[in-house]
């Protein structure tokens, strides 16, 4: 019995689909699948089709300009917006992403032990580093006179 087993476990013999008890896709499953998405690309063509052949596009100047809630535009639409903009967002991100490691590592705190708690002071003391040469280089200060 035990060399039977063992045996067939080598060759793979009396193996199931896996460990959720799932039956094997069989080939009928496979056509069905391949079936649903040949209709659905079919579909899919046929749809794009017909509304370029019958949506037609007529060309025209005043059709081709930007519209924005019936005032005309002038000038470019492209704005030049201060440095702090863009900074603001990149502070953002650096603080949301450190507050779901602070976070996540609050919630594991009993699991990581003495290493986790190394791990994120190192984490903390590297965005503190980070915060210190920002401020050094006077990249927060917003006020007029400080261009």
């Amino acid at each position: 019995m035990l060399l039977t087993t063992i045996a067939s476990a080598a060759t793979g013999a009396g193996r199931s689909a896996g460990l959720s008890g799932e039956r094997p896709v069989g080939l009928s499953q496979l056509a069905s699948f391949g079936i649903y998405a040949l209709m659905v690309l079919v579909i899919l063509g046929l749809l794009m089709f017909l509304t370029t052949w019958l949506g037609g596009r007529r060309p025209d100047p005043v059709k081709d300009m930007p519209y924005e809630s019936g005032v005309i535009p002038t000038g470019s639409a492209r704005l030049r917006l201060p440095v702090q903009f863009y900074l603001v967002a990149i502070f953002f991100i650096i603080f949301d992403l450190e507050a779901v490691f602070v976070y996540s590592w609050a919630v594991a705190f009993d699991l990581l032990g003495w290493q986790g708690f190394a791990c994120i002071s190192f984490f903390i003391g590297a965005l503190l580093i980070g915060l210190v040469y920002i401020w050094k280089k006077k990249g927060l200060q917003w006020g007029p006179g400080n261009r």
